[in-house]
This record gives structure tokens, C-alpha cells and sequence, in this order.
């Protein structure tokens, strides 16, 4: 026999140990079975019976739940007690249903494994025992809290099966939240509130933990509580047995069930052919009429059971036959071969007597929406509403088609009428044609719709807004042509509409205005100037209104500004800044020439400019100037407010209107290296989804590549090489040495990195790399040629992949010389 200090075993016992610090237990275990063959080691049992355990955890993770049965019993003769893990051991047995070991494990728990050792074991073993191993009860530890809650669950049980609400509730409110319980209690609430509460049983149901014994108890009645749309999902989650129960609950019969159970042996989602064939096998459970009507409504999606529903149930009239086609088509997203047979449905039904007028209508309106926009599409449009002139969204297709797609204003007033005589009430008709008097000047008309829309919505606040802008428009039109006696009119009815106080501010310097017009020019001065004090607005805000209202007058601005405080040393506050933000949304809503706008902030352009520059703004306040500045077209303050946001926040949107700024708006501007960094913008605000970024990069790009076609086609006449032509020659020249895979590989990473950076930081790093040193900015010429970034970014590239191209930053620029 080996002695336990012999070499061998000294080796053989530092390799036992290699193997479990290693995780191989099986190996381990072969080992210090060995090792205990030759002598008794107390250290090597205690990891002998390890590997047992962490064998059996593996084989009960892998659901061989005997065998991980067996490798725990081994574990359990070599450990001391008490025993670890007693809780795997049980719950695996509970699983295989080996009674007659978990009587004797039983035996081995302690009260406080039950109490608090062991929880998810406790809360298993007590609905096991209130359900259907009530004999384990006197197995377990008598003096436990788990004996205590056990007893008291038992009478709430009994207590409900008796129809005893008091001693139910007595008897759960006894149970510790705590309790191994707590969710048995949550069950048996449920169950009582069934009837009356519904929805508070849901809730209760809803907060039991999917790793709880109770959840497929919770699971059932939640099913069973279930509206009918939802149902069939419910009762999927649902193991055979709870099924069943559920299935009785809700009355279903045997046939009835059996269609379920037909249905829950295949994954969801089901598919057309096999919800078109159950239909047809089934139709004593769905009745007939309701299993042809599926089944023809399923044709569109699955044509191939035509020959199926012509055995079964008939031919199909012609009319059906279309109309299944061209939903098929529409599934199929063909919009063309669906706009064929909704044609040919169409033909059928005009040649129908009497004729079905609403059918053929919105047959007319469905075909006029595949069509789109277009002469023909609109005409059927107009079509319908011959037949069905009530039908407000048609109306706005073609007044929408004769207001911007094909613009027609006879048409469109023509058509404004025709719409408002058939809908006098609609709010978004008298909304449409509020807005299109006042963009023709006929503020009167614009009131006189304004005030029937209050008439028909009296809180409709985008009515009030019209109205009272209507009412300041034709006061500023009575003011200019001096019929001073009309004007307080106008005013008052403005003011009596108790609109918002920025709107009444704008009524009130007006009202400055009439009196320096019209009777004492300081009083109309201090009326100006007592109505911007009153109205708590930022100072620099202030001068931005006087501004605009003097404007609108067209009375000398100098004149006006001077009764406020001088504001070119001031910063704005945020909440100034939403302040401007609002006063420029405003008077963008009343359609103010953006000319005026410009002027107006261009009073304000000193401590404007300076506020945007100290980065101070909350990004989407930030972000919402930006947008303002660039519907304005105000590109000083835009080019500020972009910078300025660019250099905050590294997102798809700063650099898109960094690059939109810089050029004005102005695609046919944007220089290769600008274009190039969009491009790869464009990339990454798909990746990070950032649809907005996305959408307006791509249009922008698109607006550049139109504008630059025609030069691109002269310079190919001039030039034999395209700038593709350039790259691929420098890669040959440059790179042409190396494997085409690996170049490929290395061109693939380069585009990889192009969404993550910009050019101009892989200048930066490629200079740091030159042997004689140079300055990034005295390079920065080079990023106007394609190919110089494609070097760029193959060498930056190939460097983090480890791959030596033999190709030095040196070589490169004297490439390029």
C-alpha cells in the first residue's frame, strides 16, 4: 500500500488539487477516491465530497435529476453534519416523485431550515403538503414557525372551502408577511375577489413571482380572468393540468377543449394553413357560417386553401373572389396588383342595381389611397364624395393636394367652400380655413371663422389663439390707415377673449401704440413701457417684442427701444431663453414675415450670441433654439447654437446642424470632407436610432447630390479619373502588396471605425506617428481628398488589428506630395 506521504501520493494530491481549483470535478473526484484508498485525510474527504455536490448541482442544471439524486446521497456520506444544500436535494426528489426519500430527508430538516435557512424549499414544501402530501405533516419539526403558519393556512383553507368569510379573514391576516405563506395568502385573497374586485385580484395575482410554487396557481386564475381577446395567450403559458381547470371554469366542452388542446401542441405564432384547417375540421365548435367567413377572410393571407373552401363551402361570387386578391396583394405589400382588383371590385359594384353608394364610396377612398397623391387618385376622391359628401378626410386629401402638391388656389378655395358647406362645425375644417384667410390678409374672415369654431368649441384654444391675432392683424391694418375710431374695437374684442398674458401683452403695447399714433406720444411711450414692466419679461425679451410690434407698424425702432433699459451687457437666463423661445413660436403662429424676425433678434444679437456660447442650457431647450434659428434661416445664431451644442453633446443631431450652419443651408456648398463626415453621421445616427438625425442628414445629402449632378457630369468629361478611379489607384499603389483577404479585412474595420470617429481625430493620431514631426493643421488640406481618408483609415485600421502593413505614415504623405 502507497504511504500517504510518499511522493506519489504528494503529487497525486497536488494534481486532485489542480483539478477542483480547476472546475474538473470529475477528475477530481477519481483522484481523491484514489488518495482515500491509501489513508484517511480529512482535508481530502471534505473536498471529495465537494466534487459531489458540484456534480450533482451541474447534473439537477442540466435536468438529470436522478443522477444528480444519487451524486448528492454520495456527497451526503462524506460531509459533516449538518448538511449543506438539503434544499437541492428535496426539490429534486419533489421532482421525481420519490416518496419514499423525501419522508426520510424530511427527517433531517431542522425548524430552522424551515424558518429561515432555507425559504424557497419552505414555501414549496407547505403548498405540497396543503394539496397533496398532507401525510408529511407529522414529519416535520413540530416546534417551527412553519408548523405555526402551516396550521393557520389549513383553517383559511378550510375556512373557504366552508364559506366562512370571518374566519377566512382572520385566519390570513394571522399569516406574517414573511411567511413561507405569503403568496398561498395572495392565491386565497384572489379567489375571494374574484367576483367583486376582478381587477384588485389581478393585482394581486400579477406581483407573484415567477420563481414562486404558487405562480401556476396564480397564472390559472389570471387566465381565467382574462378578456377573450387575450384568452388563447393565457391558457398557452398553462401546463395541461391548470389548462384543464381553466377550460371547465370557463364552460368550455369536450370539443372545445380538444381544439385548444390541438392547438397548444403546436408554437405559437399559428400558422394561416393551420388556423384555415382547424377552422374547416372544427366547424361543429365554430358553427358553419362562422367557419366560412374565416376562411374566406383567410384566403388573402393564405390563397393556397382556395381549392379547399370551393370543396367545402362553394364557389365565391366574383366580387369576393376580387376582393380576397387584392387583400392578398395588400398582405403582400403589392400595392399595384391590389389596386387591380379592388378596380375590378369596383367595376362589379357600379354595374350593381340599386347600387350600394357607401360601399362603392369607400371602395373609391381605399383605391385612391393606393394610387397616392396623384391626378387620378384625387379624382377618386372627388368621386366618393358624390356619393358620400360627408366624409371630412377626402375633403382634406384634395385640399391638401391643390394646397402644396399641386398648387391650384382656385381650386383649393373652390374646394375650402364646397368642404365647409357639407361639415359647417368640423374644428380642423374651420381651423384649415381660419389659417388660409389670414395667410390671404382677410382677417376679417378669419375672425368671422374663428368666432363659429368657439361657437362649436368654446375651449378650443387654437380658436382663441386665431381669433385674437386676427383681431390684433386688422387693428394694425386700421392703425396704418389711420381709422383711429375703429381700432379700440378690434382691441377689446381681443382682449375679451381671456387668452394667455403673453397674448394679452401683445394687446396691451398695441394699445401703446394706438395712443402714440393717435393722441400724446409720451403717453403712448409710458403705456409701451408700463406694459413691458407689468409683464415680468426678461429685459432682453422685452426688446425683442417692442421690436416686433414697432415692425409690424413699420414705425422707426429707435424711437421705441430707447424707453427700455440698454440690454447689450446682459446674459439670459434659461428661463429667458424659453421666454424668446415662446415669443418666437408665437409670432411664427401668426405667420410674421421671418424678415422682421431677423431684424428683431438682431437687437437682441449681443447678449444673444454671448448666452449661447457659455454652454449653460439644458440640451433640449438648446436643441429647440437650434431648430427655431434654422426654420428662420438666422444663420449667425445658428452657427453659435450648433458649435455650442456640438462641443456639449457628441450626438447625430449637433453634427448635422454644425455642418448645416457652417454652409449656410446651402447643400451644393457642403466640401468633401464635410459630405464625408455626414455620411458616416448619417451611419451612426441609424445605428444609435436616432430617426430625426437620420432623416435630416439623409435629406440634406440628397439636396447636395442634386445640386452637385450637373458639375459631377462636367468634370467627367474633363477628368478620365472619378474619385472612386483615385481611390482604387492609391490602394493599389499604396496597399496593393498585401493579400486580398486581409486587405479586405482591414477595409471592413476601417468602415467599422468611420462610425465612431471623425476624420480629423484619425489626422491627429496619424501625425503623432510620423517620425518627423508635423502639425495636424498643416495637413488638414488633405482631408478635402477622398482618398487621403480612405489611407487614413486603412493605416488607422490595420494599426488596431496588430497587422504590419509595411506601409509607414511617411510613406503615406510622400504618396500624397
Amino acid at each position: 500500500m502507497t504511504t500517504s506521504n510518499s511522493p506519489a501520493n504528494e503529487a497525486l494530491a497536488q494534481q486532485a488539487l489542480v483539478f477542483f481549483n480547476a472546475q474538473k470535478y470529475k477528475e477530481a473526484t477519481d483522484a481523491y477516491k484514489t488518495l482515500l484508498k491509501s489513508q484517511k485525510n480529512q482535508d481530502w474527504q471534505a473536498n471529495l465530497a465537494l466534487c459531489y455536490w458540484f456534480r450533482a448541482k451541474a447534473m439537477g442544471d442540466k435536468g438529470m435529476l436522478k443522477e444528480a439524486v444519487v451524486l448528492w446521497e454520495n456527497y451526503a456520506e462524506l460531509a459533516d453534519a449538518p448538511l449543506d444544500y438539503l434544499d437541492f436535494y428535496l426539490a429534486w426528489l419533489f421532482a421525481t416523485k420519490n416518496d419514499q426519500k423525501v419522508k426520510a430527508a424530511l427527517g433531517r430538516l431542522s425548524a430552522e431550515d424551515l424558518d429561515g435557512r432555507y425559504p424557497a424549499l419552505a414555501a414549496a414544501l407547505g403548498l405540497l403538503v396543503l394539496t397533496d402530501k398532507p401525510e408529511w405533516q407529522a414529519l416535520l419539526p413540530p416546534a417551527s414557525a412553519f408548523m405555526a403558519h402551516l396550521l393557520l393556512a389549513q383553517d383559511a383553507l378550510a375556512a373557504y372551502r366552508d364559506g366562512k368569510p370571518d374566519a377566512l379573514t382572520a385566519a390570513l391576516k394571522q399569516l406574517p408577511f414573511r411567511s413561507a405563506f405569503r403568496d398561498f395568502r395572495a392565491v386565497l385573497n384572489a379567489s375571494v375577489l374574484l367576483a367583486d374586485a376582478p381587477v384588485e385580484a389581478q393585482s394581486a395575482l400579477a406581483k407573484i413571482s415567477a420563481s414562486s410554487p404558487y405562480f401556476p396557481a396564480a397564472q390559472a386564475v389570471l387566465a381565467y380572468l382574462a378578456d377573450d381577446g387575450d384568452l388563447l395567450t393565457a391558457m398557452t403559458a398553462l401546463s395541461p393540468k391548470p389548462r384543464k381547470v381553466v377550460a371547465d371554469a370557463k364552460g368550455f366542452g369536450k370539443k372545445q377543449f380538444d381544439l385548444l388542446e390541438t392547438l397548444f401542441k403546436q408554437s405559437p405564432p399559428w400558422s394561416d394553413k393551420l388556423k384555415f384547417n382547424l377552422a374547416i375540421q372544427q366547424q361543429a365548435v365554430f358553427g358553419v357560417d362562422a367557419a366560412r367567413q374565416f376562411c374566406f377572410a383567410s384566403l388573402g393571407a393564405y390563397p393556397d386553401g382556395r381549392k379547399d373552401f370551393v370543396r367545402v363551402f362553394g364557389k365565391p361570387d366574383e366580387f369576393e373572389e376580387n376582393r380576397v386578391l387584392a387583400l392578398y396583394h395588400e398582405l403582400n405589400e403589392s400595392e399595384h396588383d391590389a389596386e387591380y382588383y379592388w378596380r375590378q371590385c369596383l367595376k362589379l359594384l357600379l354595374r350593381q342595381e340599386p347600387q350600394d353608394t357607401a360601399k362603392i364610396a369607400m371602395l373609391q377612398r381605399h383605391i385612391a389611397l393606393l394610387a397616392g397623391p396623384t391626378k387620378e387618385g384625387i379624382q377618386l376622391f372627388m368621386d366618393s364624395l358624390e356619393l358620400d359628401p360627408a366624409d371630412k378626410d377626402s375633403y382634406l386629401k384634395i385640399l391638401l393636394y391643390y394646397d402644396q402638391l399641386e398648387p391650384d388656389p382656385a381650386h383649393y378655395k373652390a374646394w375650402l367652400e364646397r368642404s365647409l358647406t357639407a361639415l359647417p362645425n368640423d374644428v380642423e375644417l374651420l381651423a384649415l380655413a381660419i389659417k388660409t384667410a389670414r395667410r390671404n390678409k382677410a382677417f376679417k374672415k378669419a375672425a368671422s371663422y374663428a368666432e363659429t369654431l368657439l361657437a362649436v368649441d368654446p375651449v378650443n384654444t387654437l380658436a382663441k389663439q386665431l381669433l385674437f391675432s386676427s383681431h390684433l392683424a386688422h387693428a394694425r391694418r386700421l392703425l396704418k390707415g389711420e381709422k383711429f375710431h375703429l381700432v379700440t374695437k378690434e382691441l377689446d374684442s381681443a382682449e375679451q377673449l381671456n387668452i394667455q398674458k403673453r397674448w394679452q401683452v401683445q394687446a396691451q403695447l398695441l394699445r401703446g401704440f394706438f395712443q402714440y399714433l393717435a393722441e400724446d406720444k409720451n403717453q403712448g411711450l409710458a403705456v409701451l413701457a408700463e406694459a413691458l414692466e407689468k409683464s415680468g419679461m426678461d429685459n432682453a425679451c422685452a426688446h425683442f417684442q417692442l421690436a416686433m410690434e414697432a415692425q409690424l407698424l413699420e414705425l422707426p425702432l429707435a424711437t421705441f427701444l430707447k424707453i427700455l433699459p440698454s440690454c447689450k451687457d446682459q446674459l439670459l437666463s434659461e428661463a429667458a431663453l424659453e421666454q424668446l423661445l415662446a415669443l418666437i413660436k408665437h409670432y411664427l403662429g401668426q405667420g410674421v414675415d421671418g424678415k422682421i424676425l431677423h431684424t428683431a433678434l438682431d437687437k437682441i444679437k449681443a447678449p444673444l450670441k454671448q448666452t449661447l456660447k457659455l454652454q449653460g442650457a439644458k440640451e433640449a431647450l438648446h436643441l429647440a433654439l437650434t431648430e427655431i434659428f434654422a426654420e428662420l434661416g438666422h444663420f449667425e445664431f445658428l452657427r453659435v447654437c450648433a458649435k455650442s451644442g456640438h462641443n456639449q453633446w457628441l450626438k447625430p443631431i449637433w453634427v448635422y446642424y454644425k455642418i448645416y450652419a457652417e454652409c449656410n443651408g446651402d447643400a451644393s456648398k457642403l466640401e468633401s470632407m464635410a459630405m464625408y463626415t455626414l455620411q458616416c453621421n448619417l451611419d451612426r445616427a441609424h445605428k444609435e436610432g436616432d430617426l430625426r438625425a437620420a432623416s435630416l442628414t439623409e435629406q440634406f445629402l440628397q439636396r447636395h447630390y442634386a445640386a452637385t449632378q450637373p458639375l459631377d457630369l462636367a468634370r467627367r468629361n474633363e477628368v478620365s479619373d472619378s474619385p472612386d478611379d483615385e481611390v482604387d489607384i492609391m490602394i493599389e499603389n499604396l496597399f496593393g502588396h498585401l493579400p486580398d483577404a486581409m486587405l479586405t479585412k482591414i477595409m471592413d474595420r476601417g468602415y467599422q471605425i468611420t462610425k465612431k470617429i471623425l476624420p480629423e481625430q484619425a489626422l491627429l493620431d496619424f501625425t503623432k506617428k510620423l517620425q518627423v514631426p508635423r502639425d495636424s493643421h498643416e495637413l488638414a488640406p488633405l482631408l478635402g481628398e477622398i482618398d487621403f481618408i480612405y489611407a487614413l483609415m486603412i493605416f488607422r485600421s490595420a494599426a488596431e488589428m496588430g497587422i504590419d502593413t509595411g506601409v509607414s505614415p511617411d510613406d503615406i504623405l510622400a504618396y500624397f506630395a
